[in-house]
């Protein structure tokens, strides 16, 4: 079996089709790494293995995180790294609380309030698609605007330690952005919002405040350069954009914003001619899988009326994402913007590494 050294180079790709595209040539759709374990590249495979129910969550190594026990703690908690029969309850109490929000009208609503009436070279990660991202999930969870702009703060506090290359020189400004994460989880829960008093009903106060501060922890910057990227793809196919849910979902298969996640093995499982033990890393490359051409005929030609094969952007089976609806909803909302408006997207289509999703060349917005 092949060791996966796709993101052995730094400089990056052309765009995500290239980037896996000799893996794919060469049939190599499931391969070991070097750091133990199976990266998952496959369409089929990775479909196989989310709906697998001992491909489950992947818990954070308490050794690795000694530096950082308050995001140690604020990650075990959270539904995305627990399994069985906890990770059950939490995950079925999200969806009910989910499912108190009227997400199209609240997305509609707050996109027209934050979107400015102008802009010239206004950023368009920062400037334009965190703004969206951040009111969205704020006004759903119960945040009010001076809370909402602490939470984006302690999300990107967070960040110079849960990176593929974490600088733990910043493990004290990492902490107390834990700590302030944890403290506006509670602030959002006394303010009642339809979700968080569905949540909290659900599970009880506490729990649902480590479920609030994971969530938004986990969404607001996966949402944002979810929007950016699918906007500077947009820039690049204007002639076959529109603000529908099949456009939005391509542009969102091309920019995978979510490249990887984890999960753990906890029982055998037979996948193909491969024997996979319990307690085996699953690195589930999503990205990949977005671009499989067994999957997606030209994965990397932009082609709105793809119909048939489900992408994978937001993962798949009982980890898959829960904020999809909204992510989808809030793009729609920004492509029609984009076209209303007839917005240039100017700046850096060069490589990116797909691994460090954050790092996305610098683009501006004008309309």
């Amino acid at each position: 079996m092949k060791t996966f050294t796709t993101f052995d180079r730094p400089a990056g790709w052309v765009s995500l089709s290239h980037a896996f595209q000799d893996d794919f040539a060469a049939g190599d759709r499931v391969q070991q790494t070097p750091w133990g374990g199976l990266a998952i590249l496959g369409y089929a495979e990775l479909l196989a293995l989310a709906r697998d129910p001992h491909a489950d969550g992947m818990a954070p190594s308490v050794e690795a995180m000694a530096e950082t026990p308050q995001i140690f703690e604020l990650l075990v908690r959270s539904v995305f790294t627990k399994s069985g029969a906890a990770h059950r309850v939490d995950r079925a109490a999200l969806i009910a609380a989910m499912n108190a929000v009227e997400i199209p009208a609240l997305v509609r609503r707050v996109v027209a309030e934050i979107v400015p009436a102008r802009a010239e070279g206004l950023a368009l990660k920062s400037g334009f698609a965190a703004p969206a991202a951040r009111n969205v999930w704020a006004e759903i969870i119960g945040y009010d605007a001076d809370a909402a702009l602490r939470l984006e703060q302690a999300v990107h506090d967070m960040g110079h330690v849960l990176s593929p290359a974490p600088d733990l020189s910043k493990a004290a400004v990492a902490e107390a952005a834990a700590a302030e994460t944890r403290t506006l989880s509670r602030e959002a829960l006394s303010r009642g919002s339809p979700f968080s008093a569905a949540l909290a009903g659900g599970v009880g106060e506490e729990a649902a405040a480590d479920l609030i501060a994971g969530m938004a922890f986990d969404a607001i910057e996966a949402s944002t350069i979810g929007l950016a990227a699918s906007l500077r793809l947009a820039a690049q196919n204007r002639s076959r954009i529109t603000p529908t849910l099949p456009c939005a979902n391509e542009c969102l298969r091309m920019a995978s914003p979510a490249p990887m996640t984890m999960r753990l093995t906890t029982g055998h499982i037979r996948l193909d001619e491969i024997d996979i033990e319990p307690g085996t890393p699953l690195f589930m490359l999503w990205a990949a899988g977005n671009h499989d051409p067994l999957a997606f005929a030209e994965p990397g030609v932009f082609n709105p009326d793809r119909a048939g094969t489900r992408p994978l952007m937001f993962g798949m089976g009982q980890h898959a994402c829960l904020g999809h609806a909204i992510v989808r909803a809030v793009l729609q909302e920004l492509l029609a913007v984009f076209l209303d408006r007839e917005a240039r997207i100017e700046g850096d289509t060069g490589g990116w590494n797909i691994l460090l999703p954050g790092d996305m060349p610098a683009m501006t917005i004008s309309y």
